[in-house]
């Protein structure tokens, strides 16, 4: 298989990895604004947190961010097709050493469908570290994004936008460090 492949497969990963990190993270921010009374410092350091725990996840190849959330909150985040984490391989730490670059290529694929589990189950986990929020407000604040989220079509624009104008915050900068989008 061409390097080339594997590398727009990555590219690919990265940038629907971004586009949800600002939906999600835009979602979280209106609604901790509007229905927790949050405000922008709080929301800030929420996000940093958020991002020290996905470096901390991203270290411990034995345990996926999905993993973390569920043991820390008691939340099962799935993938939206009902399927779980426990049942995927690569979510459960269990990557062979040596791959053949055809199923590199289909477990990023793969992977594709579980970037916006993961990125919810960060924020939860940060929900429950910073704010103690336990299962019961946890998962209402998770219906609530994704409220938020699907009164925004999902749209990663449309969101950061809305973000920007309510909370202040540019959820693009808190993303990327750059402000792209």
């Amino acid at each position: 298989m061409r390097p080339q492949t594997l590398k727009k497969a990555y590219d690919r990963i990265n940038t629907d990895g971004v586009r949800h990190c600002i939906t999600l993270y835009g979602a979280t921010a209106i609604t901790l604004w509007l229905q927790y009374g949050k405000r922008k410092q709080a929301i800030t350091n929420l996000f940093d947190m958020s991002r020290t725990i996905w470096v901390d996840c991203a270290k411990d190849h034995d345990h996926s961010m999905i993993q973390m959330c569920e043991d820390e909150t008691g939340i099962e985040v799935n993938n939206g097709e009902g399927k779980s984490w426990k049942e995927i391989w690569f979510l459960n730490g269990h990557i062979p050493d040596s791959m053949t670059d055809a199923q590199l290529l289909y477990m990023r694929q793969q992977q594709l469908k579980w970037i916006r589990p993961q990125v919810m189950a960060c924020l939860m986990i940060a929900l429950h570290r910073k704010y103690k929020f336990g299962f019961d407000r946890c998962a209402r604040i998770y219906q609530q994004i994704d409220s938020v989220s699907a009164e925004y079509g999902d749209d990663h624009k449309r969101i950061r936008k809305a973000c920007l104008e309510l909370t202040g915050i540019d959820v693009a900068d808190v993303v990327t460090k750059k402000g792209e989008a």
